[in-house]
């Protein structure tokens, strides 16, 4: 009798440790990095910005940034999942849904937290509210993240209003979702593409290889294809937490639209420098030319690469190694256009090296967020029906 990886797999995740201790190891380990978070986000609130960070007038962009840019990308998993379940009717991705959902809404409290961290004077943090500038992508950025987080309140509110056996509450929600997701969609679109319309403005500060007139596209694309990567990821962990059968055919079906989402993103980036005129600039072989190549080699080419070869396609493995790959190009490009690839970071010789308390509040923040998304996953209705999760269990 022969045991295949899959066998193996199955018998460490399940059997060598026990499932209960996993959990209550998980629950631990995160609960602490959320402790250590809010205590040292306290400490950069009551000590300022100076005495708390490594940012200076040459380098005022750090890695709060850069989490935010990459969190909003990865928390465009909730507006892709509801628009491909409500607005195309793709009712067989439906299970997959509200875990996309409840880790969007996670990605953009987080989002939140680390803003409030980054502003010089975090107790105005309303003042967008208050005082309107119409002519700022920043403004547009901040009310639609608001009111985009407002709407991934509602979009999950069924899940505890089942858990509770609250049927009115459940009733209204439902009533109201179709015009809820389009609302979401249109904001999440809206402030996707308004984040790459943010770089417009510093043509001289971001390297040529990023700036372009398409980042609006390719920002909005790209949060696409962050979004499903994610999705399949959600609904996996949480189909195991849950203890249920997960629908091959949807993780497929996902790694498909995953797959041709990618491909035009390839297009997009490289038919943009050739339209430019700017390939050549990627055989220099330089700093910039490598970080550029590393995030759609690590992103796009490589899970397209796999994706193409029917035996590994269809392989188990590549329905996590696929999706982890192509979070990983979206955070590399994210810091890359928000860190490495601007002018201004070496000014002077100055550099940057992250204080602790930036590392810990951020590390904090990101935990407290997977530890609420896996608590939620465990109690409460993440799935509406057991027949949803029926199918083959690779």
């Amino acid at each position: 009798m022969t045991i295949n990886a899959q066998a193996y797999w199955d018998m460490f995740t399940r059997a060598v440790v026990p499932i209960k201790t996993n959990r209550a190891v998980t629950v631990g380990i995160l609960g602490f990095l959320t402790f250590i978070g809010v205590i040292t986000g306290l400490g950069r609130l009551l000590m300022g910005l100076s005495a708390s960070t490594a940012l200076t007038d040459s380098y005022p962009w750090g890695i709060w940034i850069g989490f935010d840019f990459t969190l909003i990308a990865f928390a465009g998993t909730g507006f892709t999942m509801a628009a491909v379940v409500h607005v195309f009717h793709q009712e067989k991705f439906a299970p997959a849904m509200r875990p996309a959902i409840l880790a969007g809404l996670m990605g953009y409290i987080a989002v939140l937290l680390l803003l409030v961290l980054d502003l010089g004077r975090p107790d105005r943090f309303y003042h967008f509210i208050l005082f309107w500038n119409l002519h700022s992508p920043l403004f547009e950025i901040s009310w639609c993240v608001l009111l985009y987080t407002t709407v991934l309140v509602i979009e999950v509110s069924p899940c505890l209003f089942q858990k509770l056996n609250m049927e009115r509450p459940v009733q209204i929600a439902q009533k109201i979702m179709a015009p809820v997701t389009i609302i979401g969609v249109t904001l999440s679109t809206l402030h996707q593409s308004t984040l790459g319309t943010l770089y417009l403005n510093m043509p001289h500060r971001l390297d040529q290889l990023w700036y372009t007139p398409i980042l609006p596209l390719l920002f909005f694309v790209s949060s696409i294809m962050a979004g499903l990567a994610l999705a399949i990821l959600a609904y996996k962990v949480s189909i195991r937490l849950q203890n249920k059968t997960q629908n091959l055919d949807l993780v497929r079906g996902l790694c498909r639209i995953l797959f041709w989402t990618m491909v035009v993103y390839t297009i997009l980036k490289m038919g943009e420098l050739a339209f430019s005129g700017e390939l050549p600039l990627l055989l220099s072989l330089d700093k910039m030319s490598l970080l550029w190549s590393a995030e759609l080699i690590i992103g796009a080419i490589i899970p397209i690469g796999l994706w193409l070869i029917p035996g590994i396609r269809r392989h188990w493995f590549m329905q996590w190694v696929g999706p982890v790959l192509v979070l990983s190009g979206v955070m590399f490009n994210r810091f890359n256009a928000t860190m490495f690839g601007q002018q201004f970071t070496n000014a002077g010789g100055v550099t940057y090296d992250p204080h602790i308390l930036e590392w810990l509040s951020t590390i904090g923040i990101v935990a407290g967020a997977m530890l609420v998304w896996y608590l939620g996953t465990r109690f409460l209705v993440i799935f509406a029906a057991d027949t949803e999760c029926g199918g083959a269990n690779h």
